[in-house]
């Protein structure tokens, strides 16, 4: 009898300690299993919203609930092919709790259930921003300077689109050209996501030095007032003078000039001399081309010789036009409003063309104008309340781009 009970207690305390032990480990087979799960969907080009939700296994009208709910911050109907939808589940039930989307490389709207209805939030993106910097020399293109180090693409746009208006990109770069820049790394949940700003830069063209600093802008404030800004964010030089100006050199990446200015051109269709009175850029189909200033669309659509062509109204003085297009860009229309930058349409040959190319006008007072000879004024330098501020930023980043 007392060895039974002597295994007994023996039996009892080896299964204590075996339980003690399992609390104190995680093994894989008794993990909890996650309360929700995440379907991830990418916005095919021509799709809706509600045309997403369905494809995800979401009912039409609970669809149109977060269409509904969403709109108060941001209209769903405006979302944009290629980017992802995400769309959060409850494990349990197989019901639709919440929902993702990245409006932009900075902010998402966020949708979540609530109790009696949904909840819609516009939120930045939480990246963890790592500082880096890189320099390098031009042997062909900077496009090969950067791709042979290993950098994102989107790096090197940005880096073009920083000294766009003191550098033509497409036609300027030289062999033995150099750069340095520092920049930021974006990344989320730990892995590399995207570069985000460029905080200063140096590039070298053929002997000449230009630099760029990223400066946030200030708004000023008095009590009961609304913000007013003093300086725009945006890039500018050692002394505070904006990088931007008014108008872009190109409106796009091109392989060459085809065709240049001239008031006796041999016209390839025709075959009589005629004026040549704007810049053809040869292109591939589909290249982006954007707008070089911001503007009222005044014309879109075909027009006869020029095909599927845009005219963009920058001002009193101003207007510009792009021709041969195989495509307008989505929302460009007769009275739509375009910023600097913003594509316009797609490189084709319609009209009278003989291959795919841009044909680029710049219009003054109603007449052409070489694009090559338009002095091009400046934007607003720093505003002189924020000077002690950007020169701060200046002196710390002009130290490392010389080292």
């Amino acid at each position: 009898m007392k060895r039974q009970v002597v295994f007994w207690a023996f039996g009892a305390a080896a299964v204590l300690v075996a339980i003690f032990v399992i609390a104190k480990t995680k093994l894989p087979w008794i993990e909890p299993i996650s309360p929700t799960a995440v379907l991830r969907k990418i916005i095919q080009p021509g799709v809706t919203f509600v045309d997403v939700a369905r494809e995800a296994g979401i009912a039409t009208g609970t669809a149109n609930q977060l269409l509904k709910s969403a709109k108060v911050k941001y209209d769903l109907a405006r979302i944009v092919s290629g980017r992802e939808l995400a769309f959060v589940f409850d494990n349990l039930t197989g019901e639709v709790q919440g929902m993702v989307y990245n409006i932009d490389s900075d902010n998402r709207l966020m949708v979540n259930k609530t109790e009696t209805d949904w909840d819609a939030e516009l939120e930045k993106i939480p990246y963890e921003i790592k500082e880096k910097e890189v320099s390098g020399t031009i042997e062909t293109s900077l496009f090969a300077a950067m791709n042979s180090r290993g950098l994102d693409d989107r790096l090197t746009l940005a880096l073009a689109e920083t000294f766009a208006w003191q550098i033509d990109f497409a036609a300027d770069i030289r062999k033995g050209d150099s750069f340095k820049v520092i920049y930021e790394d974006r990344y989320l949940d730990g892995k590399y996501v995207m570069p985000g700003k460029i905080l200063a830069a140096e590039f070298v063209n053929d002997g000449a030095a230009f630099r760029g600093f990223y400066f946030g802008g200030t708004a000023a404030t008095k009590a009961g007032l609304p913000a007013v800004v003093l300086t725009k964010a945006g890039y500018y030089d050692e002394t505070g003078n904006s990088l931007q100006k008014v108008f872009l050199k190109s409106p796009l990446q091109y392989k060459y000039i085809s065709s240049g200015f001239s008031y006796g051109r041999l016209n390839p269709i025709t075959k009589k001399i005629a004026p040549h009175r704007g810049i053809d850029y040869a292109a591939n189909y589909d290249t982006p081309a954007v707008s070089i200033g911001d503007g009222t669309v005044v014309q879109a659509g075909w027009n006869g010789p020029y095909g599927i062509s845009v005219l963009v109204r920058h001002n009193e003085t101003y207007s510009s036009r792009y021709g041969h297009f195989q495509s307008l860009a989505r929302s460009i229309k007769v009275g739509a409003k375009v910023k600097q930058g913003q594509v316009v349409g797609y490189v084709g040959a319609t009209g009278e063309a003989t291959g795919p190319h841009l044909h680029f006008e710049i219009h003054k007072f109603g007449a052409l104008v070489d694009p090559f000879k338009v002095a091009v004024p400046p934007g607003e330098p720093v505003a002189d309340a924020d000077r002690a501020e950007f020169e701060k930023i200046v002196k710390s980043f002009s130290e490392r781009l010389v080292k």
